[in-house]
């Protein structure tokens, strides 16, 4: 279901496979660049959960978390590359999004999402990894 090519730099579209191929070998759909309304990096669909997965290399704050919510997603998760990043991100994110909304919205680093390849009986949750093959 994916669209391969997504979008971004090589890296970015590199990420948004490995994401969507971890999710969908998990029994989720998976769909890169998503339209709802807007683009989304990763949206995940599960057990009629609706994640979008917005994945930031840079420090540059262009995300439109509260979009995301108000076109039905039920959880935005922000994945970065780097602590500095993924630090510079939630700290303007707590200062522009609603309180309610912050609360919900999950910061992680890439290596916190994609277990290593020895890991395959875990799964990821919207707390964290978890043993087992249950629902997000």
């Amino acid at each position: 279901m994916d669209r391969e090519e997504g979008k971004g730099s090589l890296k970015h579209r590199e990420y948004q496979r490995l994401l969507a191929e971890y999710f969908r070998n998990q029994g989720m759909v998976t769909v890169i660049e998503a339209f709802i309304g807007k683009n989304v990096d990763v949206l995940i669909i599960d057990a009629g959960k609706t994640i979008a997965i917005e994945i930031q290399l840079t420090p540059k704050h262009c995300l439109q978390i509260e979009k995301d919510y108000e076109l039905g997603c039920d959880e935005v998760w922000v994945v970065c590359e780097s602590n500095g990043i993924l630090e510079n991100i939630e700290s303007k994110t707590r200062e522009e999004l609603a309180k309610s909304l912050f609360d919900k919205t999950k910061f992680c680093l890439m290596r916190e999402l994609l277990p290593p390849s020895n890991s395959e009986n875990k799964r990821i949750s919207h707390n964290g990894i978890t043993e087992g093959k249950t629902g997000i």
